[in-house]
């Protein structure tokens, strides 16, 4: 019998160091019972954005916390079966996908260095600067390579090289004759090697087959080159949970500690310092020293767990137990020890405010989520929320990152004074009760508790069209002007704030049609100001309480961005112009349907432009679409195209269908209950109209008349709306329509352009 010390071996191991098995002659092998590799884009991104934190972390930790823990491979030792491989050949039972990752991964950055590289010779470097620079890019080329290539010795110092990791179907050789590589991933990694020893900068990928892991595997590849080229594109970063690590950071002993040669190379310590403010004020190197720092951290800081053994069934029993283990801890279940153990050398955790604080962090978090996975990935979310809530800082889903985040922030807070770590404590809570209430469907249903009358009314309203947009940065700004005790102590500055990040979001959002740029300007609105002048410092502070800004003072704030982005959004005619010029259908329905509301609300059909509203001043109940009830009503539940999103053939003009924007754009969109425009679908102007007519009428004798005048056109109506008509509703949201004759390019630009300008008009004062 065994000895249990015998049964395996477990150590943890960077990618290098994985490759570096056996003396470097590890050659890795996927058995043929295991699945194809097809991780998908979100599997793929996690990984690289679980590095990029850690790699992010470098400036301000050197616990373990920089590292990148990615998860458990476990190998088997297996007699050979390359006849005339001269390596040591491994069986992978667990972690194929993420291994065959991290070697594609491997690949793009040897291929992005080895490109950045070349701009070496177009600096002005002293001596020692160069040979410093040139021997860490080659050193790091050389360990890259490693990862994806190994070198089989032959003959004397004779080598050959061999894929590191291949599938079953492939055959490691010792020479051209013997080796054959038919899977796809041998395929391309053989095709590296051969590139590896060539002088072309770019390394491009071969033929891998037709099949559908071919594909996949050219698609991955393909993905993690893009995210290896976007490590120095800006703009990228504003659309991801990452932040851009700074060149100006090169100096912090975190990234000092990648550069291994420095010393070997300077000697000086002043000298080493100098060489690295040249660096980090030339502009041009800074691509290739950021590419550099990560393809090092890659080598050598992302951790793998290696399970070794050489019993086959050891490794399977082995594999199920890692795999029913549960969830790890969550970041705050690791910060309340820490909070435990100083409120007792203080007094008593028992009764503290800390304590009441993790009974409602319970409350609203933990028993509203039984599912532990539901709860991690709540608390994940939380968390993104809390940092720019309490720092202005931007932070990742990672959850070593969040880990550090809190330990951090809870001791930089207690090492002012007592008051600062209980109201950081408290804060969290604060954050995990306001995200229940207004980030949940059945939460903002209970928003009375917090509001009173129509101010209830109108938050929930807004807050749910913040939420269908999807836009969770806005959160952390609407919750510094909330409490639990908001009922009481009244809510008008709240409701106040909360129509300002309305307004933003849909004058922002409706010029540019997508999102680029909007999470950086929420950011900056939390982001502290001291030090910079990017920041506008609404963030509450971790080391002392910040004072809040005003409304007034965020309206400002807000406007200052709308001047600011691409858009330039700073008069009423510059807006307009931009919205009628955008296909908002393919952007965001939610946007469209607001836009809508908002234009109609409190408005008549206009009688000198067809298809158009006019704000009425009769009464301020007139046709009130901007309620929190008709946001949630079915009745206009779906945005539709007026003329066909595709040109019928016949039936509607021919203008129309020059403009591929102009049907997508404001003016040819209606609302109507879900499905109902299946009932005409391509018909022309003059059958649909008929369908209009019966919905916008009044009375119940018109609305049969119309039913029965559509069913003769060969037109139905669904058995929900046939209901609504009978119970005497009517989608008044439609009556412009009834007025106009021929459907036609003008009138679209023309309802576009007037439902941007009354949606204009009665948004931009909430922000003035």
């Amino acid at each position: 019998m065994k000895k249990i010390k015998d049964l395996f071996c477990a150590e943890a191991s960077s990618p290098h160091e994985t490759a570096m098995l056996y003396h470097g002659l590890v050659g890795f092998r996927i058995p043929e019972y295991q699945r194809e590799y097809d991780w998908s884009e979100d599997n793929i991104n996690r990984l690289f954005y679980d590095c990029l934190g850690g790699f992010n972390r470098l400036k301000t930790s050197k616990n373990a916390d920089v590292f990148t823990f990615l998860g458990t491979v476990i190998l088997v030792n297996e007699d050979t079966v390359d006849e005339n491989f001269k390596g040591t050949s491994v069986a992978i039972v667990d972690g194929q996908q993420r291994l065959t990752t991290l070697t594609l991964l491997a690949c793009a950055l040897y291929e992005r260095l080895r490109i950045l590289e070349k701009v070496i010779d177009t600096l002005d470097l002293r001596k020692e600067l160069r040979d410093w620079l040139e021997t860490e890019v080659s050193e790091q080329l050389d360990e890259l390579l490693d990862c994806v290539i190994g070198f089989q010795r032959i003959k004397g110092r004779k080598t050959y090289p061999y894929p590191r990791i291949i599938r079953s179907s492939d055959y490691r050789g010792s020479s051209a004759l013997v080796k054959d590589y038919r899977s796809p991933l041998g395929k391309l990694l053989w095709a590296f090697a051969e590139y590896s020893n060539q002088e072309e900068d770019e390394f491009i990928p071969p033929a891998l087959g037709a099949k559908v892991d071919a594909h996949k595997l050219g698609e991955n590849y393909q993905l993690i080159r893009n995210l290896v080229k976007n490590i120095n594109n800006r703009e990228w970063y504003e659309d991801t949970e990452c932040e851009q690590v700074l060149i100006s950071d090169l100096s912090r002993a975190g990234y000092r500690d990648l550069l291994g040669k420095l010393n070997d190379v300077i000697s000086d310590a002043a000298e080493q310092n100098r060489a690295l403010d040249y660096f980090a004020n030339c502009s041009d190197a800074h691509d290739l020293i950021r590419t550099l720092l990560f393809a090092i951290y890659f080598s050598r800081c992302i951790v793998l767990t290696l399970v070794t053994t050489e019993d086959e069934s050891a490794a399977f029993d082995i594999f199920d137990a890692l795999n029913t283990t549960g969830e790890p801890l969550t970041a705050l279940e690791t910060l309340k020890p820490r909070v435990i153990k100083s409120e007792n050398e203080k007094g008593n955790f028992n009764g503290s405010p800390s304590e009441q604080a993790f009974i409602r962090i319970k409350e609203n978090l933990d028993d509203l989520h039984k599912e532990t996975s539901q709860k991690q990935s709540e608390t994940k979310e939380l968390l993104v929320s809390f940092a720019l809530y309490v720092a202005g800082e931007k932070i990742s889903l990672d959850l070593a990152t969040q880990r550090n985040f809190l330990r951090r922030g809870y001791e930089n807070a207690i090492n002012m004074n007592w008051k600062d770590a209980r109201r950081f404590v408290t804060a969290i809570a604060d954050l995990a009760e306001f995200r229940r209430f207004y980030w949940t469907e059945g939460g903002i249903e209970e928003l009375g508790r917090f509001h009173p009358g129509t101010e209830a009314e109108q938050a929930q309203l807004y807050i749910s069209f913040i939420r269908d947009m999807k836009t969770k940065l806005a959160l952390p700004i609407l919750a510094r002007y909330w409490n639990p005790h908001l009922k009481l102590q009244g809510s008008p500055e709240f409701i106040e704030v909360l129509k300002a990040v309305t307004a933003f979001l849909v004058l922002r959002r409706a010029a540019s049609g997508g999102t680029a740029g909007i999470d950086s300007d929420f950011r900056r609105v939390m982001a502290s100001n001291r030090g910079s002048s990017r920041g506008f410092g609404l963030c509450a502070g971790v080391e002392q309480e910040n004072k809040l800004l005003t409304p007034m003072e965020l309206k400002a704030a807000l406007r200052k961005l709308l001047g600011s982005s691409r858009q330039k959004i700073k008069d009423k005619q510059t807006w307009v112009n931009q919205v009628v010029g955008n296909p908002l259908y393919q952007h965001s329905k939610e946007l469209v349907r607001i836009l809508l509301f908002v234009a109609a609300h409190q408005s008549s059909p206009s009688e000198a432009q067809p298809g158009c509203w006019k704000r009425s001043r009769i009464s301020s109940h007139m046709n009130n679409f901007l309620t929190y009830e008709t946001w949630m009503s079915e009745l206009y539940e779906t945005v539709e195209h007026i003329a066909p999103e595709s040109d019928p053939g016949s039936g509607w003009s021919a203008k129309i269908y020059k403009d591929t924007v102009l049907r997508q754009s404001l003016g040819n969109l209606v609302l109507l209950p879900k499905k109902e425009n299946s009932a005409i679908g391509n018909d022309a102007w003059q059958r649909k109209k008929v369908f209009y007519l019966a919905l916008t009428e009044k009375t119940e004798d018109k609305q049969e008349e119309r039913i029965n005048e559509a069913a003769a056109l060969g037109m139905s109506f669904s058995n929900y709306t046939k209901k609504l008509l009978k119970n005497g509703e009517c989608l008044s949201l439609l009556e412009p329509l009834r007025n106009v004759e021929t459907w036609n390019r003008e009138v679209i630009e023309a309802r576009g352009r007037n439902t941007a300008e009354l949606a204009w008009d009665y948004l931009w004062p909430w922000l003035n």
